[in-house]
């Protein structure tokens, strides 16, 4: 799922309507004549004439459409073609022609909006992140079913800062996507499936057809399956060499008032909209609603990893962590070299104290990337814990047996955690960085190697102007001092930490 997720080239389709209506109003022969002039103001009041006097008139509805599109109102626009889609006396045939007419509407304000986010996005302009809200709220009117139009809507929302706006809008979108992901994990596919294997698992289409992509990059196939009953359409894009199609998108059940070209027309299925749910919903405190999204991308999406470290902390605080150890041991197995899921892994360990087995995990993870600075301090944190239970332990029997010698192997750890913290400071990133800095200095502290303990404790002096704002500062400072029996600077770190 490579290529953009919002298509400039939206085709319109034809609608030609070849069927006429009754016989028309005077008024209405005079609309036509106007718009044959391109004088859209004069058949829009001839119009407003005929359905004063027929409000159901199906050819004026439909006219009215075509004329308020001209003169861009959109809302206009959208309640006359929505009013002529009812009209009983519609053929089948004009029923779609006038679905095709709201479709072309819809590729209009959809491209419309595209083109005032990007405008934002450019311009950081507000005014322009209003209008494209306008065109994609008018897209979604036009065309409820689409669900493209709604995804960027609730993005745009979110860069309004309007995030209730975009969670209930996001919310629309998933009723309209979910049953479709239903049947899709149901049926045991995902994305990046390939065409054959798409076949063994849903069977002969009951039709397919293929477009060229305009860039002449590939092609996409459409393929329409019967699934209970319902219509489910795969779209498959074959891009460059490769030698078969992969999934990249599916319809299931398309409303019937759809047009044929409509329900066919190929997608790619966005999970961008769940990803953004997920998190809100996390941020909300519905725990269980969010992995609940985050599992429904992973359902279709198992290779995806935005959403690995929300979901594994999910699953930690619902009391699931066993279950996260093993998806992602999975996730590991399936891509070795995934820094990201090891370093979820690694946390997960640390967390339920499995200290040997994080180490570990941190140190392969420095082997494919070496200047990987979360896995350095954590390297680092976890011998430095380590050494931390290993003493304890040592303290515990001292108390208990006066005469004992304890085991000092956990200066070794220590030794390590301080070369580990070294390494991590010559990134300019984390030079000065106080927290370190200060976890440094207590292992060597504990080492006794008193004149780099000194050193460290000048350096963060030589901080203080840095600092000067930060009670963080000068509570490590105190702490230092303390510990060093610096009795009077102890003294003076305190009084200014308890200013700020």
């Amino acid at each position: 799922m490579n290529r953009p997720l919002h298509l400039f080239v939206l085709l319109a389709f034809a609608a030609l309507l070849t069927q006429g209506f009754q016989c028309a109003s005077s008024s209405v022969t005079v609309a036509k004549r106007a718009i044959q002039k391109k004088d859209y103001p004069a058949a829009k009041t001839a119009l407003d004439e005929a359905l004063a006097t027929n409000p159901n008139d199906c050819e004026a509805l439909v006219l009215m459409g075509d004329v308020n599109m001209q003169l861009a109102d959109a809302d206009g626009m959208i309640a006359s073609y929505q009013k002529a889609q009812t009209c009983p006396e519609l053929t089948p045939q004009q029923r779609e022609e006038v679905s095709i007419k709201l479709y072309n509407s819809w590729v209009s304000q959809y491209n419309s909006g595209i083109t005032k986010y990007n405008d934002y996005v450019k311009s950081k302009n507000a005014a322009d992140l209003s209008a494209a809200a306008t065109h994609l709220s008018n897209a979604e009117k036009l065309k409820p079913s689409f669900t493209e139009p709604i995804a960027l809507l609730g993005q745009a929302q979110e860069q309004k800062g309007d995030t209730n706006s975009a969670y209930e809008t996001y919310k629309r979108w998933w009723a309209i996507e979910k049953p479709g992901f239903d049947v899709v994990k149901e049926k045991g596919l995902t994305v990046n499936y390939t065409r054959k294997d798409l076949f063994q698992k849903l069977g002969t289409p009951l039709k397919s057809d293929m477009d060229s992509l305009s860039d002449g990059a590939g092609v996409i196939y459409r393929d329409q399956f019967d699934i209970g009953g319902r219509e489910f359409y795969a779209f498959s894009a074959q891009l460059g060499s490769a030698a078969d199609g992969t999934l990249e998108g599916w319809t299931y059940n398309p409303p019937s008032d759809l047009s044929r070209q409509e329900r066919s027309r190929s997608r790619i299925t966005q999970l961008n909209p769940l990803k953004a749910l997920a998190f809100i919903e996390y941020a909300r405190g519905n725990k269980q609603a969010a992995l609940d999204v985050a599992n429904a991308v992973m359902a279709v999406n198992p290779t995806d990893n935005e959403l690995v470290p929300l979901r594994t902390q999910l699953l930690q605080e619902l009391g699931k962590t066993d279950e996260a150890i093993k998806e992602i041991e999975a996730q590991i197995a399936r891509d070795p070299n995934n820094v990201l899921s090891r370093l979820q892994y690694a946390a997960l360990l640390s967390g339920t104290e499995r200290l040997d087995d994080a180490i570990a995990q941190y140190k392969k993870i420095i082997e494919i990337d070496p200047r990987n600075e979360t896995a350095l301090y954590n390297l680092a944190a976890n011998y430095k814990n380590k050494a931390s239970v290993k003493q304890v332990a040592e303290l515990e029997k001292m108390d208990k047996d006066k005469n004992y010698e304890p085991n000092l192997s956990y200066q070794d750890d220590l030794k390590i955690a301080a070369d580990y913290f070294e390494t991590l400071r010559r990134s300019p990133k984390y030079a000065a960085d106080i927290v370190v800095m200060e976890q440094l200095a207590n292992c060597y502290e504990v080492r006794k190697e008193t004149k780099k303990v000194k050193t460290i404790i000048m350096e963060m002096e030589g901080l203080e102007e840095r600092y000067k704002d930060s009670k963080e500062y000068y509570r490590i400072m105190e702490g230092l001092y303390g510990r060093n029996k610096m009795l009077d600077k102890m003294k003076e770190a305190a009084e200014k930490g308890a200013r700020l």
